[in-house]
């Protein structure tokens, strides 16, 4: 392998070494941890990663990755390398490899994961060796007899064969092929708070709301109907110091008036509407006009009430 643009790594410099250099740098290495031994361990091992990635690789694409797989494998044997037990450190290294290079099969094979369970990854590399194994032999070739083979739960055989058979899309993928710009499937798919019913849902409940806020109004006089006309019920609200300079009182005073309102208010649409008309907890915004909230109100979701933000 020639140095390129994308391998930056003569596998010329991987040199073999003797199994008695091997074990010599192994045990030096458990007692020393230098970081020179281990990179001539792992160099001289790497010929071996390329021949395991060349086997577990799908396409040419992804040799590269295989190789670092590899790579990362070896360094996590080394680490767990006991050179006292007698075996050979590229037979104890092999074993993860070919760990590191599955997962990473699993992995990467499919957008979603199809292999997330110690029989799920057996049944990923074994079930079709052997279903085309019984094919061979023309035996009968069913989920059962399948899971009897593999000694796994028949449902599991059903569950990665519908895997097999089932293809994927990518939400960002565009609805057509020629058109890199245009809409993409995940565009199409409809919103549960935007559909039909939930809209005349929301038009309801915002015309009862509506209504409700209507005659409270009208039950107001003097102060309290200026108030709730020209600050709460306003598209664009008075501001709180020309609204205390009409009423010739001070801007607090206008203020405790405007709160005391806000209090009847919330009595009186909790008293009407019930759970379907919350208001948020002390200490939270305080917005002086419930003309946002009316063109913003919906319609209660199974677990969250409605919330209006002009009143606590």
């Amino acid at each position: 392998m020639r140095v390129t643009s994308t391998n930056h790594f003569d596998l010329r410099r991987c040199v073999p070494m003797s199994r008695e250099e091997e074990h010599r740098c192994a045990l030096e290495y458990v007692k020393t941890k230098d970081p020179i031994l281990a990179k001539r361990l792992i160099v001289a091992n790497m010929r071996m990663v390329v021949a395991q990635a060349h086997h577990y690789c799908r396409t040419a694409g992804d040799l590269h990755d295989m190789v670092q797989e590899g790579n990362r494998a070896l360094v996590h044997a080394l680490a767990k390398y006991d050179p006292t037990r007698g075996l050979k450190f590229c037979t104890y290294a092999v074993w993860w490899i070919r760990a590191y290079m599955l997962k990473f099969t699993l992995d990467n094979w499919r957008l979603v994961k199809v292999g997330t369970t110690q029989a799920q990854r057996k049944l990923f590399f074994s079930l079709r060796k052997e279903r085309d194994r019984l094919e061979r032999t023309g035996a009968e070739v069913d989920t059962r007899v399948l899971a009897s083979r593999l000694r796994v739960k028949e449902r599991d055989v059903v569950a990665m064969l519908e895997r097999f058979a089932g293809g994927e899309l990518s939400l960002d993928a565009p609805t057509r092929s020629q058109s890199g710009d245009g809409p993409t499937f995940g565009d199409l798919l409809s919103d549960a708070s935007t559909g039909p019913d939930r809209r005349l849902e929301d038009a309801e409940f915002s015309r009862i709301l509506r209504a409700k806020l209507e005659l409270f109004g009208a039950s107001l006089r003097g102060r309290d109907a200026q108030i709730f006309r020209q600050r709460l019920w306003s598209e664009d609200p008075m501001r709180m110091a020309e609204l205390a300079s009409n009423f010739g009182v001070s801007r607090e005073r206008a203020r405790q008036l405007e709160q005391r309102l806000k209090v009847r208010l919330r009595d009186y649409l909790e008293g009407e509407l019930g759970d379907a008309f919350a208001f948020p907890a002390s200490g939270g915004r305080r917005d002086p006009t419930i003309a946002p909230a009316l063109a913003n109100s919906a319609a209660p979701g199974p677990e969250r009430p409605i919330v209006q933000q002009g009143f606590q």
